[in-house]
This record gives C-alpha cells, structure tokens and sequence, in this order.
C-alpha cells in the first residue's frame, strides 16, 4: 500500500512547485492550528542541558502526571517515541494473527499490524461512513484485535461510547483486544462524552492510544502513550521497544504540556470555532461534506480526482485519500487552520469548483 507521508513532505514539495516552504500552507497534517505553545518552547530549551545523561527509560515524570490527567494508574501506562512507534510496537508485542479494521481508517493500523503478520478483515461503513451494531457480528472467536478510531481518520466522524462499549463486551466474550484511537477526541468540544478511559481498569482488553502530537502542534517532537487495561499487555509493548525510546526533551515537553489546561481550552474554542465556520463556506460548495467533529474536514467532489493537483496552484497541500480502503480517487481531508489560512483555502476552492472570486 503506499504511503503518503505528511508535514516531512514539505521540503520535497516545495522543491517540486518551485517555491519556498514557507509558502506552502499544508492542509494535509491536522495540528493544533494555535502552533507550538510557549510553555512547552520554554521546557523544552530547559530540558537541553539535561540531554547530557540518557532519558528516564520508564518516563516516570510523565507517567505521573499521564495518571493524575487520565485517573488511570501508572502501572496501565506506557509511553513511546509518538503514536506510529506504539503501533508498531502493539503489533509486534501482541502477534495478532487476524484483526477487524473499520474501512476507511488511518493508513498506519493496517501497515503496524501487517508487518507483524496480521491478516486484515474489514468492516466496511457505507455511504455515511458511520460505524454500526453490524460490527459486532464480525466479532468472533477469531478475531484478535479490532481498531476503532474515535473521531475516526479520515472522515472525524464520532462512535458513540455506547457502541465501543458494546464492543468491548462482545470482544471480552472472544478473547479478543479493542483498541480504541482517542488522538484526536481531546480536540473536540465533547470528549468526555466520548472517551473510554474511565473503563480502562473494567476491560482488560481495552486499549486506548493517545498522542501529543495533534492537541499540541509537536509532530518533531515524537511522543505519544497507551492506556492499557491489562498490565501484561504494558510489559509485552515494552519489550518490543527499546529501552530509551522517549527522549528527555520529549518528556519534559509532555510533562510541560499537561502542567497547564489552558492552551488546551483555546485550542477546542479555535477549533470549534473554525470548524463551524469552514462547514457554513463548504456547504456552498459543490462538494459533499461529512459532518465530522475533528480538526479537519472530510469530503468528496464526485468525478473531480485532481483537486489536490490544481490546489498546488495556489500553494495548497491537502490530503489525497484514495490510498484508504473503502474510498475512490475523489475523497479529500483538509485541516482545520487560523482563519486567514481556512479563507484562503475556501477562496481557492470558490475558484476551482465554481469560478468565483
């Protein structure tokens, strides 16, 4: 399957266009659009010094303060060198041998778990691209693992928690583990209506993968950690990494991050407001929108598969999806940016699907 790298591919295409990358507005990567909070620059210039000595192999500093955050204990925590790292590293340490994937979904899942020799089965979502009851008749005593991205990626469409914990209940009666992708959900205004992490010490085959990455604009930085409700399920994915997988500038950062709630808040007021905002404008487009509650939006222009290309035009990255199972060649998934960049991007849009100015 090829893969489609993200912000790394900056330099590559601004190499292509023939303009510098700082001209570029990159659509394709959905970050905090508030950037790199100052508090988190400030600890990490901090944390220099400290590079001197090898990292905290247990992340001790961070798992605290991961605990006092999700009211999970430390010893169902383990964190990694960013989200892709604890995937593979899942994979690896767990050896699924068959996993049911809802289609489409984030293209890592299926690369992690294929590289340890997974077989996929998928759950394919119709037109609304909603996951339903039916999932759970796919649940059998052969099935390993199943993955549920909640916001999902790419559509950012929502499954209800009643859902994911019906889930869990069939999977505790196959033996199978659950996996439930929370990176995007802390975005989004209503997350505590959302998140399983207060089930995590109920189901011990519950798994929730976090990221600092998205909420915190660090995608560099590389850190990320799982909620694990089985302890043995920590120690596999533990000796499937190196020991010092997650540097000292990363903790310090995480530990940083998570000292102050108040940039979070600005983000999910940002987001929201931008997110209602670029719906109002799409909706005048003749494009189809999914009504997603995640940093970025999902939607098709039937028969136009170039719309990538001719926004290159205008300096525009955005993301191509048809490498996703279950999606043609005319899905797309924008992120969410400051206003001045969601207006550019609905400009270049007016221009390119109906010739307005």
């Amino acid at each position: 399957m090829k893969k489609i790298s993200h912000g790394g591919n900056i330099y590559k295409k601004a190499k292509e266009m023939g303009i510098r990358e700082e001209d570029i507005l990159d659509f394709s990567a959905n970050i905090s659009p508030l950037g790199l909070p100052e508090h988190i620059r400030k600890a990490m210039i901090e944390a220099i010094d400290g590079t001197i000595n090898y990292p905290d192999p247990d992340c001790s500093r961070l798992k605290e303060a991961i605990s006092k955050q999700d009211n999970v204990p430390e010893s169902h925590i383990t964190c990694g060198n960013g989200g892709a790292d604890l995937l593979y590293r899942l994979a690896f340490g767990l050896h699924p041998k068959k996993v049911l994937l809802p289609a489409p979904a984030f293209v890592e899942y299926e690369e992690a778990l294929s590289a340890a020799g997974a077989q996929m089965e998928y759950y394919l979502m119709r037109d609304d691209f909603v996951i339903k009851e039916d999932i759970l008749e796919q649940i059998t005593e052969e099935t390993d693992f199943v993955v549920i991205c909640n916001p999902n990626n790419p559509t950012g469409i929502l499954t209800e928690k009643e859902l994911i914990l019906r889930v869990l209940e069939r999977a505790k009666e196959t033996n199978t583990f659950v996996m439930a992708d929370e990176c995007f959900l802390e975005i989004c205004q209503n997350e505590s209506e959302y998140t399983v992490k207060p089930f995590i010490e109920k189901y011990e085959n519950l798994i929730i993968l976090k990221s600092f990455t998205k909420l915190y604009a660090i995608p560099g930085v590389r850190l990320g950690y799982i909620l694990a409700g089985s302890e043995d399920v920590i120690a596999k994915v533990n000796r499937t990494g190196q020991a010092w997988s997650v540097s000292h500038i990363a903790q310090c950062a995480g530990v940083a991050a998570l000292s102050d709630n108040v940039y979070k808040e600005r983000v999910i007021e940002t987001v929201a407001a931008e997110l209602s905002y670029m719906k109002k404008e799409f909706f005048k487009l003749p494009v189809i929108l999914y009504d997603g509650a995640a940093n970025y939006l999902f939607f098709q222009t039937p028969g136009i598969t170039d719309l990538d290309r001719r926004l290159e035009s205008y300096g525009i990255m955005i993301r191509n999806c048809s490498n996703y199972v279950n999606l043609g060649k005319d899905y797309w998934r924008v992120a969410v940016k400051s206003h001045e960049e969601n207006e550019k991007l609905i400009k270049a849009l007016r221009m390119i699907l109906k010739g307005e100015e």
